[in-house]
């Protein structure tokens, strides 16, 4: 008997569907089911709202399983991570690049990771701290600041694609120092810098003009965002290497985690990147490779 922890984008009709006909699959199979909720808009009725994924874990379950788009699986990828869990993504997005698993096959692929018989990735994900000179924002509206919370709190955060290190002012530089293991590297006046895994390699990075890395390598990537007059070059580090970026100048900046913007950080104020002791775990299904995967979802951003 194994326990499957299904989380599916209450947005998505075709989700919440397969989620509930899942869970009535797996029960006469002597399977538990753990469903999880997302937080629903503000104009849902308070009797319908429900928990943040940041009020659950995932102890004592064996299989995670995401059904929605790149932003449901990302929110399902702290939580398994901590946990240990590997994490099965069903594509009920556009593009898909993080989800190898489309709905028709999800049956089969519980089956097949249950049993043993599944593919299994390793991915590298980051862990950034701050130094404690930060301002919660809300990520709705990040130029916002909330006036609730410590500004001096150390706090630490995990992405599986990128944190981005960005201006807060529409048209205005930031001047940023950046270190690698504690040795002063290069300073920038820039939009932003980024530091990616060689999953998010073909997100933020890409459009950057950062290069593609394989997405099982064991590294990270540093790249600037529209820098002025400077080094316009990504560098590819070891996995064992971490990146500080500190902020120079006048100007804040904003700090996004894999698309959300979770804290703005004044000057002076400094993040920390290192790739997590522990990867996180994919299940696939292996239909195709790296490069007919990035092929085709390339393909389909061009043609969008």
């Amino acid at each position: 008997m194994a326990t499957v922890a299904i989380l599916a984008n209450p947005a998505n009709q075709a989700a919440t569907r397969l989620a509930a006909e899942t869970a009535d699959w797996l029960g006469p199979r002597g399977h538990r089911v753990r469903t999880l909720l997302l937080e629903v808009p503000d104009r849902v009725r308070e009797d319908q709202r429900t928990k943040e994924l940041t009020e659950v874990h995932l102890e004592g379950v064996d299989l995670a399983v995401s059904l929605g788009g790149d932003g449901t699986f990302l929110r399902m990828i702290p939580l398994a991570h901590a946990a240990g869990v590997p994490i099965l993504g069903v594509n009920f997005g556009h593009l898909g690049y993080l989800l190898q698993v489309a709905p028709g096959d999800l049956q089969r692929a519980i089956e097949r990771a249950l049993a043993g018989d599944a593919v299994v990735e390793e991915r590298a994900v980051l862990t950034i701290t701050s130094d404690g000179g930060q301002i919660p924002v809300d990520e709705r509206n990040p130029s916002a600041v909330l006036a609730e919370g410590p500004e001096d709190v150390v706090r630490h955060w995990l992405a599986l694609n990128e944190v981005v290190v960005e201006r807060t002012y529409p048209g205005h530089t930031v001047r940023f120092g950046t270190e690698i293991d504690g040795q002063p590297f290069l300073s920038y006046v820039a939009d932003g810098v980024l530091v990616a895994t060689p999953t998010g390699s073909t997100a933020y990075n890409l459009s950057a003009g950062g290069p593609v890395l394989s997405p099982t390598l064991r590294s990270l990537v540093v790249t600037p965002i529209a820098p002025h007059l400077g080094f316009d070059r990504s560098v590819v580090l070891d996995v064992g290497q971490a990146v500080t970026i500190t902020i120079r100048g006048i100007r804040p900046a904003l700090v996004v985690i894999d698309g959300r913007a979770v804290s703005r950080i004044p000057p002076g104020s400094a993040i920390t990147c290192r790739a997590a002791p522990e990867p996180i775990r994919f299940v696939s299904l292996a239909r195709q490779g790296f490069g007919a995967l990035l092929r085709d979802t390339l393909a389909a951003e061009r043609d969008r």
